[in-house]
């Protein structure tokens, strides 16, 4: 019967040999650093913001108070009227804004239309930035710019 000291260093000897086998199939990558991501805000530079808000088992895709339908024809109006904006001024970042509730095929047709706005407009290298916020938060700020 082997000593359990035996055994112990055995499971140790393992576990070093496995993790360092992991590590080598990792390539190196060079990540950026946040600067305090989180807490950055947006800044007084215009930008244009993409809001996709859940509505019960409906989404509602608005740009500025101006909202769109979640079907193919409101995919396409949101994105002409994004065109429209980055044709203006071919820098303005583009801010999604989603309920934090939603899945991911949600809020990608909002990425589409934005990428096809870009296209449309002749714009290359659009920043685009996605911020996750409780619904209500975005209900409130709606009503307070109605205000």
């Amino acid at each position: 019967m082997t000593p359990l000291i035996d055994l112990a260093f055995l499971l140790i000897v393992f576990f070093i040999l496995v993790a360092r086998m992991g590590g080598e199939q990792l390539p190196p990558v060079s990540l950026p650093e946040p600067r305090h991501a989180a807490t950055t805000s947006a800044g007084s530079r215009p930008r244009l913001a993409v809001n996709v808000i859940a509505n019960g088992d409906q989404t509602i895709l608005s740009l500025g108070a101006k909202k769109f339908s979640d079907d193919e024809s409101g995919h396409r109006a949101l994105a002409d009227a994004i065109a429209q904006r980055i044709r203006r001024d071919p820098t303005l970042p583009v801010d999604i804004r989603a309920d934090r509730s939603l899945r991911y095929d949600k809020v990608e047709p909002a990425l589409r239309a934005i990428a096809q706005a870009a296209s449309q407009a002749g714009a290359q290298g659009v920043t685009i930035r996605v911020c996750a916020l409780d619904q209500q938060t975005v209900i409130h700020e709606q009503k307070a710019k109605h205000e």
